[in-house]
């Protein structure tokens, strides 16, 4: 299975390879949001102590979002005294600029919540009051700016609107989760509204949508508060809903797509469910449903035919699941429950109680190849890490670090 997985890997380093181009897109999960980073020669154990911590920057203020990583900056969002800040560092971890933006989330949870997606020397984000935003990567400027609310009726969540916003051609797509305007498409270049639509009508779920390419056509799926969607991103008519409900209506995690499937799962005991799309793309049939693994909002890795990732409430291990019936095959209870993501054979595991760790699957199941504890910053260890040149960057509240895991 290590060598199976080993060819898979190369095979999606040269897709997502081709899909970048000069970097021109810069996204939250990586090239195609899933979780996975194109990234070869990586350690296989790391110390006792940990990898070599590069360096560490401390400032960025209360927030959950992870870092994008383009033209040798790296970006990322933090909150002080109720305001957002967008931040700008060299590869060195040393502050270029940071640029104000507004009102950001400082009640339960403080802190911000979107990371920007870097597109052609822009930065795109949400705020969580519902701002969609424009800036000058190179600067810090802002380019432009709607409010949601006013514009679109965006309501409000009880932990804010959270969304790292999809892009495709001259089209940013937000989910204001209005009662007439649940998704929008807006010109990257003004912020001009291009198409609304009301899909279900439903609030949007804190989840960061998907953008795929079925059958040489591209498709818009997210989930809004009670169903997955799947939408025409020419002109924003629903194509098909799929329920998925839990007590909160809280559903962060981006769906997963492969080979003319769609994953999605959440946490508060629903787990996730598997859909086969139509020919046309236009309704979907599903396959199975899973609640054992109900990660809240850690993601999960497909990779092959297994998806991998870990339970909160119904079983907090880590688990893989058989992609083709749903059926776990595997589970280890050798770190603590959190975020994952996969590079060069490995599931890269940051877990709720601040443990960082790597995990091998084999024949026989999960296999800890080491771990350490993430000791800086401040308050939850939600964010999500990011792997980019051999370097692993971890935010912990106030604190980037960057890890060496390169050999």
């Amino acid at each position: 299975m290590n060598k199976k997985l080993l060819l898979i890997t190369a095979i999606a380093s040269f897709t997502f390879a081709a899909s970048v181009f000069s970097q021109e897109l810069v996204q939250w999960r990586g090239a195609e949001r899933s979780g996975v980073y194109n990234e070869t020669g990586l350690l296989k154990e790391w110390p006792a102590e940990g990898p070599k911590l590069l360096w560490h920057f401390d400032g960025l203020g209360r927030g959950f979002t992870s870092v994008t990583i383009a033209n040798n900056k790296i970006y990322t969002t933090g909150e002080s005294e109720g305001a957002g800040y967008v931040f700008a560092l060299n590869m060195e971890g040393k502050q270029l600029w940071k640029t104000e933006y507004g009102k950001d989330w400082a009640d339960s949870y403080p802190g911000t919540r979107t990371t920007p997606v870097f597109y052609k020397g822009n930065l795109f984000l949400a705020t969580a009051y519902g701002e969609a935003l424009c800036l000058n990567a190179e600067t810090g400027k802002k380019v432009w700016s709607v409010d949601m609310k006013t514009k679109f009726g965006a309501r409000d969540l009880k932990w804010g609107i959270v969304e790292a916003p999809v892009i495709f051609g001259n089209k940013v797509f937000f989910t204001p989760g209005g009662e007439n305007v649940a998704i929008v498409a807006l010109n990257i270049k003004n912020g001009e509204t291009i198409w609304t639509s009301k899909a279900t009508g439903e609030k949007s779920a804190y989840c960061s949508p998907l953008l795929f390419e079925y059958k040489n056509k591209k498709y818009f799926t997210t989930s809004l508060s009670g169903n997955v969607v799947g939408i025409d991103v020419n002109d924003g008519t629903l194509l098909w809903n799929v329920s998925q409900v839990n007590v909160h209506s809280i559903h962060p995690n981006t769906p997963l797509y492969k080979n003319g499937h769609i994953y999605s799962i959440t946490g508060y005991k629903t787990g996730g469910v598997m859909v086969k799309l139509s020919d046309d793309g236009k309704s979907v049939t599903e396959l199975w449903r899973n609640t054992s693994l109900d990660s809240q909002m850690g993601g999960a890795v497909w990779i092959d035919n297994f998806i991998v990732g870990s339970g909160t409430q119904n079983d907090r291990s880590w688990q893989c699941l058989d992609a083709k019936t749903g059926l776990v095959l595997h589970k280890t209870n050798a770190i603590g429950k959190g975020v994952v993501v996969y590079a060069d054979g490995l599931f890269y595991c940051y877990a709720d109680n601040g443990e960082m760790g790597i995990l091998e699957l084999n024949e026989t199941g999960f296999e800890l190849k080491s771990k350490f504890r993430i000791v800086l910053g401040t308050e939850q260890h939600w964010a999500h890490p990011v792997i980019d040149k051999g370097i692993l960057y971890v935010r912990h509240g106030n604190t980037l670090m960057a890890y060496s895991v390169k050999k």
